[in-house]
């Protein structure tokens, strides 16, 4: 299937182009840019250098002929593009412009699996939102949870894009740490909407914190349960090859740069801790809206996204 990414030079979309230039049924054949148009997409993002020689386009009536379009636009920008894309038989939008739009499934394979099968608009979850309904969703789904949800997380500069600010400069945030967004993360909403289509949605508390990293994210939450959490952890992700279980607490060097996302729980007087690691442009972006793709389209999920990470 010939396949094109909007927005390919940003982090989420390089990540994109990285992903599908070696996923064996995805030919990636259109690479947008439309600031950048008419360079080599190598020249761009120089660690693709040697595995192809595509050039940036402008959005145009090209990409009405491909078989799937992935949108990696800063926020807002994807909304005012999908009419152009009507054609297209395939849109994944990684944005978060369509996540709560009518007509759109979102994208979260391994907790809303059957309602992907056959989709053909997309809105890829948050990054945040992915680790936290990881988290917090088997308990959910079995009925588990008695209290509120706290949360806390810690994430990498590459979640704020590539474009530069104060709050992913390398001087202010490499030997820092701090928390922003306390109880008004723009998540919270997307993830209280998954965890209502499970069962009954909690209240959520998170607080996300600015980690010293450039990739990555580490979540923790705090749930209070009325059963045992290791059983519905083992009955949410039986099957599930991308997500791992950890019996001691997951780290971010080891799903750097993959599609994993590695999992523990522990329960103790009525409190389960879940810890979530994973790769805020990996699974909490890119890979994960081609697992989406990959499941709506009924091929194996994990196609093209079997990768291990580079340690140490």
């Amino acid at each position: 299937m010939r396949v094109g990414v909007v927005g390919a030079t940003g982090y989420v979309g390089s990540e994109l182009c990285r992903w599908l230039l070696d996923h064996p049924r995805f030919e990636l054949t259109s690479v947008v840019s439309t600031s950048r148009a008419g360079r080599a997409l190598a020249d761009e993002i120089p660690a693709l250098a040697g595995l192809t020689a595509l050039e940036l386009q402008p959005f145009d009536e090209r990409l009405a002929s491909l078989d799937a379009v992935f949108l990696a636009t800063p926020h807002g920008a994807a909304r005012p593009l999908v009419e152009a894309l009507s054609r297209v038989p395939l849109v994944v939008d990684a944005s978060a412009d369509h996540r709560h739009a009518p007509g759109w499934v979102y994208g979260q394979p391994e907790l809303m699996g059957e309602a992907l099968a056959g989709a053909t608009r997309i809105a890829a979850p948050g990054c945040f939102a992915t680790a936290l309904e990881l988290a917090i969703g088997p308990l959910v789904r079995a009925g588990l949870v008695c209290g509120a949800v706290t949360a806390t997380g810690l994430t990498g500069s590459t979640g704020s894009g590539a474009t530069a600010s104060e709050g992913t400069h390398h001087p202010l945030r490499a030997v820092n740490l701090k928390a922003y967004k306390v109880l008004t993360h723009q998540h919270v909403p997307e993830v209280r909407g998954l965890l209502a289509h499970l069962g009954e949605a909690p209240p959520l508390h998170f607080v996300p914190h600015s980690a010293p990293v450039d990739r990555g994210i580490l979540v923790t939450a705090f749930v209070p349960v009325s059963g045992e959490p290791q059983r519905a952890f083992d009955e949410a992700y039986r099957g599930q090859r991308l997500i791992r279980r950890r019996s001691v607490t997951p780290e971010l060097r080891h799903v750097r740069g993959t599609a994993f996302a590695d999992v523990s729980v522990v329960g103790s007087d009525g409190l389960a801790v879940a810890i979530v690691a994973i790769d805020n442009l990996g699974k909490g972006a890119a890979a994960q809206a081609i697992q989406a793709a990959n499941t709506a389209l009924g091929w194996d999920p994990t196609a093209g996204l079997l990768r291990a990470a580079a340690t140490p």
